[in-house]
């Protein structure tokens, strides 16, 4: 009965090791939701993450992209991210509202005279400070 006993907790064992071991070799799998076709800029982001992603880990972590709102709107992106459903989305910021009002900021026209302005206030104490004023609520 001893012997048994051992034998049915060693196979039992063994069998968890070896799921874990399965497990751990399982490739993380990153979901990338948005809204737009891939030939705009924001869908040739997201397969440009994409395609770094696989070229600098591997087979380690895969980055499935879905566009023209395959998985989620604009108006449930975020939610989905808050509940795990999708780990990356690209909504507009006016979507954030509800967290913050500061992002409104990015959505008057003609603030920054261009790219390299948006990037030099980004990168500044202010803009830091925009950046991490949604920390608190995840």
């Amino acid at each position: 009965m001893l012997q048994r006993i051992t034998q049915v907790v060693a196979v039992a064992a063994l069998t968890t090791i070896f799921a874990i071991g399965t497990a751990v070799a399982a490739p993380i799998t990153i979901k990338f939701s948005h809204v737009v076709a891939e030939n705009t800029p924001k869908g040739q982001m997201a397969n440009k993450f994409r395609d770094l992603v696989a070229e600098r880990l591997g087979d380690k972590v895969v980055v499935e992209v879905f566009p023209n709102s395959q998985l989620f709107g604009d108006n449930k992106v975020l939610e989905a991210m808050l509940l795990g459903d999708v780990q990356i989305g690209a909504p507009s910021l006016s979507k954030f509202e509800r967290y913050t009002k500061s992002l409104q900021l990015f959505d008057l026209p003609f603030l920054f005279k261009d790219m390299a302005a948006v990037e030099k206030f980004q990168k500044s104490p202010e803009g830091q400070g925009l950046l991490m004023s949604m920390e608190k609520k995840g």
